[in-house]
């Protein structure tokens, strides 16, 4: 898949199939997809759990309002931020955008989980205490095809403006 259409018809997936494991190789390149993102000053301050054990899956899912699609996922990556760099917010969310391409490019799908018990998520994967939980990404195949769906986004006149809000933008081609 080329960037651009993996870009544009990317889609957050909570709906996978059931016990449809992530070869090595893929998770690999979803990680490397996190760690090659640009960051503030270069500091890189993220890191990146992977999990792939189902009994901790099961439990990630206990610990989370919003996740309840963990437990069926291949995978997921926590993604852990350095709070001392005031930007760790903002990187480790262009990590995620990263990671939700290349899963994407290589047929799986993802979403982002933000509401989570961060402490026990903090101590049932040992993440220090004065590292931050920016959120838990559960991976894997969507259970249903999607193919030629088609997003619905604004048209790129009510979101791109020229030189000032409001003004007319003229995009080349």
């Amino acid at each position: 898949m080329q960037i651009s259409e993996a870009i544009t018809s990317v889609l957050t997936v909570r709906d996978y199939k059931h016990g449809a494991k992530a070869p090595d190789a893929v998770i690999r390149r979803i990680v490397e997809a996190a760690r090659s993102t640009a960051s503030a000053h270069n500091r890189q301050t993220w890191y990146f759990i992977v999990i792939k054990d189902r009994a901790t899956l099961e439990k990630l899912t206990e610990l989370s309002k919003t996740g309840e699609h963990i437990r069926f996922a291949s995978f997921a990556i926590a993604v852990v931020t350095n709070p001392s760099n005031k930007w760790h917010r903002i990187d480790g969310a262009r990590a995620v955008q990263n990671m939700a391409i290349q899963a994407w490019s290589d047929g799986l799908g993802c979403s982002w989980v933000g509401t989570i018990n961060r402490e026990r998520v903090k101590k049932l994967l040992s993440i220090p205490k004065n590292l931050y939980l920016l959120t838990i990404v559960p991976f894997g195949y969507p259970k249903r095809t999607l193919s030629g769906f088609r997003k619905n986004r604004k048209p790129l006149s009510e979101v791109a403006f020229g030189e000032k809000f409001g003004a007319n933008y003229e995009s080349p081609g």
